[in-house]
């Protein structure tokens, strides 16, 4: 039994850098997975929250072009003078102008963070195949999945 316990300690103390990376890699493959998928989570949970203040920005801009055009100017005080004496003015309110550019400006700014979240998605999940192995391994010089798989420390397929 001691010579057993001595073989597996010089065994540990004779590891590569890269052997060791790839057992520290297999005790956090689960937790890492769990946290890939969190921030997955919570970033599509932050897509789909947005889209509620965006469905109502764009309502709330969409009605708020009704009231653009229904200003009516210069009604004389005399209400029993002539009906040419009226004058209907189709104006555009400032207030109203500013308050559509305002939720304008609030929908480009949602959906330019939707996109910008949705594209930090795809080349973290997609591009990258985000793999925790991977990050640290550029550091001892293996850098591609093939070489990975080529080497004597891969008997898992990642």
């Amino acid at each position: 039994e001691r010579e057993r316990r001595e073989i597996i300690e010089n065994a540990e103390k004779e590891k590569s850098p890269e052997q060791n990376l790839f057992e520290k890699y297999l005790e956090r493959r689960g937790q890492s997975n769990f946290l890939a998928k969190l921030y997955l989570a919570r970033h599509l949970a932050i897509i789909c929250l947005s889209s509620i203040p965006i469905t109502y920005l764009s309502t709330y801009y969409a009605r708020q072009r009704q009231n653009e055009f229904t200003c009516a100017l210069g009604e004389p005080p005399d209400i029993s003078s002539y009906v040419e004496l009226k004058l209907k003015v189709n104006c555009k309110l400032p207030a109203v102008q500013l308050q559509r550019i305002m939720a304008a400006v609030d929908i480009a700014l949602l959906c330019t963070m939707n996109l910008i979240i949705l594209i930090n998605l795809l080349h973290l999940f997609v591009v990258r195949k985000s793999n925790f192995v991977f990050d640290k391994l550029h550091k001892v010089g293996i850098k591609t999945r093939r070489r990975w798989q080529k080497s004597q420390f891969c008997d898992i397929n990642i």
